[in-house]
């Protein structure tokens, strides 16, 4: 079977020389809430590709979108609907899932503007100055208004039903004919039993999907000017049938092992146990809240949630009642009986139970408890199994999980959840055992949800919000919110199924037991002068004092707060009828009590006075804080809010909610703020010796069976005398750098009398220039010359991270320009340089290679024949 699909074959176009591919329009990005992440963009890039061709209505009518799950296949979604409308004029579109649930979190996502995760600009879409509105509808009008956009959501079993039963406000096929329509349907796979059944009889549920699959075929044949784009990621292309559907549909390929690969998802780790389900509960209640205290201890504000997964609706219940009446009832006696076990059995340093056992060990739990018992109530623990799930309330409760205001922290359920939920902050996924079974159907389930449970919760640390992994190679604490628990069953065929599973899904997964990988410097290395005398650069930072926090302003912080008014109580007062117009907004400002302002501040720990007054020092007083101009006493809060709303109906509650809202974003601010230290352009020298050494790196065990271009290897260097270590530990982007150092070495040589390649194993350090944004770069490159010792920095980067990284190549590119850049003692002797990132991406590796030859062999490559030019002049 090829596996030459669209997606691949786009690719190759793209690569050739003598093809542009498409920009993403400006209109796209400007009016989504979300910037798109890179491999986003280049599934927009690829789609607008096919409907550009001449034959798009023939040929690319059809398209599948096959992305993992987490990786925002509802923007691309979301862009493909903006760009149908701007440059095909299509004006109806149709949504279709198997799920009422899905179907509630897209009406919210595509429609709800003061929901967290509502796709478009919230200010409203403008495309060529018209404000263009999205209407819902079940019929679409015969003659349609201007600028408007008009959507309905359904599901694809109501589709069908509506189709072949007509009636009153419902579609039909005749309606349908003269108008072109966009088919758009989610969790696709569901659609495809006709094209993937044999000859042996199918179930009633395969019929009825069998039906449905002719229902959408026959919708799209109605009109040459329809599209059918599916959205899924999960499809079997080892199955002849679907493979021939779609090998020429698949626009776009970005499956989860490449999702895992590129670092967008937590690293999934198998916490195996004998322990009873009690125990087992009271470890990931105590793991969950530890994450808490590391998220907040690094100036992280975040709401871990525990999922209890059973495989009955009776075992789950049970269980929830289990861990309420656990929680109730924990004593100070009982966590410190756990707390001395787990230091006797968990002895690896790195073992993430070791870790949390020792930071509890110093702690007051009485006070612990007392925060275990407030976080994990019955008001803040959600039973899924419960018919009460399908109401509005609770849809919305799971689709804002990660918003600080949803309360709940742990949730019980069997299987409901598996499909179309959509969370971030879920850490833990703890498996019940009692009754259970191991066989292949259950682990699949199971294997499903970690995959959904592993994107990535984005967190705003040392100023910088991240959709990648960042503490991989770290030791910092904050690896454990980069990571799910899947806590387990330590018995050896579920265990295997398990891993099956996980292997049939792609999912990268880990132990918590640990692979030592250790390089040393070669002793000829340690002898030779360069090395013993020799010096690095980085370059000085200005710390920042106290008296440079004077205001709110100093932390970043407007004394002008805008906040959006929450869509759940869009309703006049007096009235039953609800405010849809949600795209007509005006600001009004929120008069402030002085009543409610210090409840909200009581309400938050963070804003007591001797803790406060550790990163506000200028204050004196907490009247100072809430009265000075400086700080609160010129705070002027503006609400966002509907045409025929006043913040005047507002509520006391209400008011509470919005002054806390303000506060808890000034604590993450005050907290990311204060005391940091800016770049500045003046280099010293430290020694060599001092910041380069042997290093060891433990790592999680990865199964064996599911490599990835990013699984940390180690390769042997013993033959190559110009890298500094006897082992390289790298990944595979780094290795194919180092590939290309070892083609280019010989030059090197030629030119320069030492060449040595540094591995910067989080020793060397550079801080932007007047900012305070920070990088390690990968890579130090020493070269002595004649008359020069020059220091290069070099960063190998994926794809996947260029765009959100493009600030660390621009830094590079003005140590090597920046005429103010100064080498303290060393002007006239040393030089420094960044070259452009190194990338396996063709156009983006030319890129590399030809700053690197022009930069550091006086060679321009132009049309790959190269020419001399120097390098530098010098001035006698």
């Amino acid at each position: 079977m090829s596996n030459e699909i669209l997606h691949s074959r786009i690719e190759k176009r793209f690569n050739d020389i003598f093809e542009s591919p498409p920009d993403v329009p400006s209109y796209i990005n400007e009016n989504l809430n979300h910037k798109m992440r890179p491999y986003q963009e280049q599934a927009l890039r690829h789609f607008i590709y096919t409907q550009r061709s001449n034959v798009a209505d023939v040929s690319f009518n059809h398209l599948l979108f096959h992305m993992a799950t987490g990786s925002g296949k509802t923007l691309v979604l979301a862009s493909t609907i903006l760009y149908l409308f701007k440059e095909n004029g299509n004006r109806n579109f149709i949504f279709f899932v198997n799920s009422d649930a899905i179907i509630k979190k897209t009406h919210d996502n595509l429609t709800n503007m003061t929901s967290s995760k509502y796709l478009f600009n919230k200010s409203g879409i403008v495309i060529d100055g018209e404000l263009i509105q999205i209407q819902m509808v079940d019929v679409f009008p015969f003659l349609p208004a201007e600028n408007t956009i008009y959507l309905k959501l359904t599901t694809i079993q109501k589709l069908h039903a509506d189709l072949t039963n007509p009636g009153e406000n419902r579609i039909t096929f005749d309606s349908l004919e003269d108008m072109g329509i966009v088919l758009l349907a989610d969790e696709a796979h569901h659609i495809n039993t006709l094209t993937k059944s044999d000859k042996r009889k199918l179930s009633t549920k395969e019929t009825e999907e069998r039906t449905w699959e002719k229902t959408v075929n026959k919708l799209l044949g109605l009109n040459s000017l329809n599209r059918l784009i599916e959205f899924t990621a999960t499809i079997d292309l080892e199955n002849e049938a679907l493979y021939n559907k779609y090998s020429n549909k698949i626009v776009f390929q970005y499956d989860l092992k490449r999702f895992m690969a590129d670092g967008y998802s937590k690293n999934v780790v198998l916490l195996r146990s004998n322990q009873d389900d009690f125990n087992k509960m009271l470890n990931a209640l105590l793991l969950s809240q530890y994450r808490k205290y590391i998220a907040r201890d690094n100036g992280v504000e975040l709401k871990p949630i525990i999922l209890f997964k059973s495989n009955k609706i009776a075992i789950s219940m049970n269980a929830n009642n289990t861990f309420l009446t656990l929680v109730e009832n924990l004593t100070v006696e009982q966590i410190e009986s756990v707390i001395t076990n787990g230091l006797a059995v968990y002895q690896n340093e790195n073992s993430i139970w070791r870790k949390m056992y020792q930071y509890y060990e110093v702690q007051e739990l009485g006070k612990i408890i007392r925060d275990l018992q407030w976080d994990f109530t019955k008001e803040t623990t959600l039973n899924a199994n419960d018919q009460s799930i399908i109401s509005d309330k609770n849809a919305l409760l799971l689709n804002t999980l990660e918003d600080l205001n949803n309360p709940i922290r742990a949730i019980f359920a069997v299987a409901k959840l598996n499909e179309g939920w959509d969370v971030l902050n879920l850490f833990d996924i703890v498996r019940i055992s009692e009754g259970a079974t191991g066989t292949k159907t259950t682990t699949d389930s199971e294997a499903q949800l970690i995959g959904r449970g592993a994107r990535i919760y984005p967190f705003n640390y040392d100023g910088e919000v991240s959709y990648n992994r960042r503490f991989d190679l770290s030791s910092n604490d904050l690896k454990v919110i980069e990571t799910l628990h899947y806590h387990t069953i330590n018995e050896s065929t579920y265990v295997k199924n398990l891993e099956k599973s996980l292997e049939a899904a792609d999912i990268q997964y880990n132990e918590d037991k640990y692979e030592r990988l250790e390089a040393k410097v070669k002793p000829k290395i340690r002898k030779m002068d360069f090395f013993k005398n020799g010096k690095i650069y980085i370059n000085q930072v200005v710390p920042t004092t106290t008296n440079d926090y004077q205001s709110l302003s100093d932390y970043g912080i407007s004394h002008n707060y805008l906040i959006e008014y929450d869509a759940a109580v869009e309703k006049k007062f007096g009235s039953n009828q609800e405010t849809r117009s949600g795209t007509q907004k005006h600001e009004e400002r929120l008069q402030i009590d002085r009543n409610l302002l210090q409840k909200a501040i009581q309400r938050n720990k963070f804003y007591r006075f001797s803790n406060l007054k550790k990163f506000v020092p200028s204050i004196k007083s907490m009247r100072d804080f809430i009265e000075g101009q400086e700080f609160l006493g010129s705070l002027v809060i503006n609400v966002s809010l509907p045409v025929g709303l006043s913040t005047n109906s507002f509520s006391a509650k209400e008011r509470l909610n919005i002054i806390e809202k303000f506060l808890s974003d000034s604590e993450k601010k005050i907290r990311l703020n204060y005391m940091k230290e800016r770049g500045t352009q003046v280099f010293e020298g430290v020694a060599l010796s001092q910041l380069i050494d042997d290093y060891v790196i433990e790592l999680n065990k990865v199964s064996s069976k599911v490599q990835v271009n990013q699984v940390i290897k180690s390769r042997n260097m013993r033959d190559h005398d110009w890298y500094l270590y006897d082992n390289a530990i790298v990944n595979g982007l780094e290795s194919d750098m180092i590939d290309f150092i070892i083609d280019w070495v010989d030059r090197l040589k030629e030119t320069y009398s030492q060449v040595y390649l540094i591995r910067n194993e989080r020793k060397v350090k550079i801080i932007e220039f007047n900012g305070t944004r920070g990088f390690m770069p990968d890579f130090l490159l020493y070269l002595k010359g004649a008359d020069f010792t020059y220091q290069v920095f070099l960063e190998p980067k994926g794809d996947n991270l260029r765009l959100y990284d493009q600030w660390k190549e621009d830094f590079l590119m003005d140590i090597s320009t920046n005429p103010n850049v100064v080498v303290l003692g060393e002007n006239e002797r040393v030089k420094l340089h960044g070259i452009k990132f190194y990338s396996t991406n063709p156009q983006f590796k030319k890129e590399f290679k030809e700053d690197f030859v022009e930069k550091l062999l006086g060679e321009r490559q132009i049309d790959n024949d190269l020419f001399h030019l120097p390098l530098f002049r010098y001035e006698e």
